[in-house]
């Protein structure tokens, strides 16, 4: 008997090891440091996405981040950088950016990640023109995030299934719900890009930035440079 309740203990132990060493594997162990005029966002990058985390790795030691510009606030919800070609005044080039129009094939893993606050994802053209959900090559966002009623989540996340002919749009789990009405989040993006990081530290930063004044076209008034992107070994 108490060689079976080992043997049963053992089994559970060991369950539940495999299951918390397969949830760090896929939040990843890589983090980027991006350093801005505003102070510095610290991401961890998902092993689930191994295509995008790669490929931002490989941009960031190339220097393609260094010196470029946050092009996009929408207010209170995400910043937007990641071209090359729009750099800070008096910053010179740092790659070719003739080799920097290319796209990524999407790695959504909806619901696993999600757009909560401080989620990194790939930016990417419009369904009408890019039905695969192919990520920019260099664009990238990050989540600030709005706070949700319970209310406002639940009619948010209804339009989104109402939408979804091929029902892929799951219900929302109780880590979303909480995360959504706590920390905010840009829910109405779940499943559409593909998220392949997360804020680690900084999110004060990116929330500070969500609030910079833009024009019609949510351009920024006032340039927001990024410094530098390092890869921390």
């Amino acid at each position: 008997m108490r060689n079976s309740i080992r043997m049963i203990c053992g089994i559970v132990l060991t369950l539940l090891m495999s299951g918390c060493s397969d949830g760090n594997d896929r939040i990843g162990k890589t983090e980027v440091v991006i350093e801005t005029d505003r102070g510095k966002i610290t991401l961890r990058l998902f092993d689930d996405t191994p295509v995008h985390r790669d490929n931002f790795i490989r941009l960031a030691k190339a220097g393609a981040y260094d010196g470029i510009i946050w092009h996009r606030v929408v207010k209170d919800m995400l910043i937007q950088s990641g071209d090359p070609r729009l750099k800070a005044r008096g910053e010179a080039l740092t790659v070719d950016t003739s080799q920097m129009n290319y796209t990524l094939p999407a790695e959504i893993h909806y619901p696993r990640h999600y757009h909560r606050a401080g989620a990194l994802a790939a930016a990417r053209e419009s369904n009408d023109v890019n039905p695969e959900k192919r990520s920019s090559g260099t664009q990238f966002y990050i989540v600030g995030g709005t706070v949700y009623t319970p209310g406002k989540l639940a009619e948010v996340h209804q339009l989104m299934q109402d939408a979804d002919t091929l029902h892929k749009i799951p219900a929302l789990t109780e880590a979303q719900k909480k995360s959504y009405t706590t920390k905010g989040g840009a829910a109405h993006l779940d499943g559409e890009y593909t998220v392949f990081g997360q804020v680690v530290d900084g999110l004060e930063v990116v929330k500070y930035l969500t609030h910079t004044p833009t024009d019609e076209k949510e351009h920024p008034l006032k340039e927001i440079r990024i410094k530098r992107v390092t890869v921390k070994d």
